[in-house]
């Protein structure tokens, strides 16, 4: 995915690759500071059909399906990732983002309207995802200027070390 996102991203994104968050054993995959915010993102390269549905057919909770397994706690583990990130950050105005992409698998049926209009799922705040729709989201505007986005990323890059 590094080669895809420094391909599709604006120029002027900050990327941090494999780091680690102080006082864990948790990794995140790759970090993308942008305009629109700081992007926490976990890539899996699963094999099978990928679904997010309804336990039961009168149910509201969703689950993600992989395969047929229950992958939901993927996206759990991504959720609680943002806390960590944003103390390292120290600023409450930086919109954090988690999104976990597949860059394999086959999206079900019930996904094409999604995918053809670039709108990822949502579980728990974050996007579950295929390549295009995150680069999508990462370059639209946001909040942070290029000086915000530049002192943002050196400061993540200085305080996660790589793994």
């Amino acid at each position: 995915m590094d080669r895809s996102l420094h391909n599709h991203i604006n120029e002027g994104a900050v990327f941090l690759t494999d780091r680690i968050l102080p006082g864990t054993k948790s990794n995140i995959d790759h970090i993308v500071v942008a305009p629109s915010g700081v992007w926490i993102i976990d890539t899996k390269t699963w094999r099978g059909k990928i679904e997010y549905k309804s336990t039961s057919v009168f149910g509201t909770e969703k689950r993600l399906y992989v395969g047929g397994k229950d992958r939901t706690s993927e996206v759990e583990a991504i959720f609680n990732l943002v806390i960590p990130v944003a103390q390292v950050i120290g600023d409450k105005s930086v919109p954090i983002r988690p999104a976990l992409v597949f860059m394999d698998g086959e999206w079900g049926d019930a996904s094409t309207v999604r995918i053809v209009t670039s709108r990822p799922y949502e579980h728990l705040t974050v996007l579950i995802s295929w390549p295009k729709a995150i680069w999508k989201k990462i370059n639209e505007p946001g909040p942070l200027d290029a000086a915000a986005v530049k002192r943002i990323g050196e400061h993540l890059d200085a305080n996660l070390r790589p793994r």
